[in-house]
């Protein structure tokens, strides 16, 4: 066995029905990035990385913190006071060193966002705020970009994919993040009321779940519907995401 067997590497999912050598190839010419790589972004990263992801683009200006590491699992102890970005490409590196990673240590924002997610096919939303999320959803939406977004505080996360550029069979537009009706003048973060590390772990891994299924074409998607997870009592819904006509805001832009 060699490092760069991909025949060998992927076998446990290439035997998936639903993947196979074909499905395989596609995820290897995927290009997908993670925006936000804290409690979230670290399982999506350590997936899709592991999954064989072609290209994945890392995009966080935040330096790694002390009290990053309860959750954030990609970095340890000596990682504090460096990029995240930047070590988040070295353990990628570390564990597949076939993929193309490029990293941003930057924040993205109103002005930068278009020209970042241009050559990705898929942006991971894993940021911690909501005025980030609005404007990745209005971003992905002009560059017809597939969303897939997840937050996760305390306990408790949600889930979603989002592509309010298409219309669904009924010729009606997909809903998009700002469906949601968030309040952004209410909003906050694990800084601020806390997250428990493996909910965030849970979430990130069901992220990453969907960006396969949506490299894969799968019809059984969180497109449209939001799964919500209950780390306390164990449970998860999944509630439809209704379009949002009589708001002007709905990701068109």
């Amino acid at each position: 066995m060699t490092a760069n067997n991909p025949i060998e590497r992927y076998s446990r999912q290439i035997v998936l029905k639903e993947v196979g050598g074909q499905g395989q190839k596609l995820l290897m010419k995927s290009k997908v990035l993670i925006i936000g790589l804290g409690g979230l972004g670290s399982p999506v990263l350590q997936y899709l990385a592991a999954s064989g992801i072609g290209t994945i683009g890392l995009a966080d200006g935040d330096k790694i913190d002390l009290s990053n590491l309860h959750r954030q699992t990609i970095f340890s102890l000596k990682d504090v006071g460096s990029y995240k970005a930047s070590k988040a490409k070295k353990f990628v590196s570390a564990i597949n060193p076939e993929i193309n990673v490029i990293s941003y240590k930057k924040k993205v924002d109103p002005i930068n966002i278009d020209k970042i997610i241009t050559e990705y096919d898929i942006i991971v939303d894993c940021t911690d705020n909501h005025s980030s999320k609005i404007v990745i959803n209005d971003a992905c939406f002009r560059g017809e970009k597939t969303f897939v977004s997840a937050s996760v505080s305390g306990f408790f996360g949600q889930v979603s994919t989002y592509k309010s550029f298409k219309l669904d069979s009924a010729g009606i537009p997909y809903p998009s993040y700002r469906c949601l009706k968030i309040d952004q003048n209410n909003e906050d973060d694990c800084d601020h009321i806390g997250v428990l590390g493996p909910v965030a772990g849970i979430l990130g891994s069901i992220q990453a779940t969907e960006v396969i299924k949506q490299i894969l074409g799968e019809k059984e998607n969180l497109l449209g519907k939001l799964l919500i997870f209950d780390g306390l009592s164990n449970r998860m819904k999944l509630i439809k995401i209704n379009w949002d006509q009589n708001n002007p805001l709905n990701g068109k832009v």
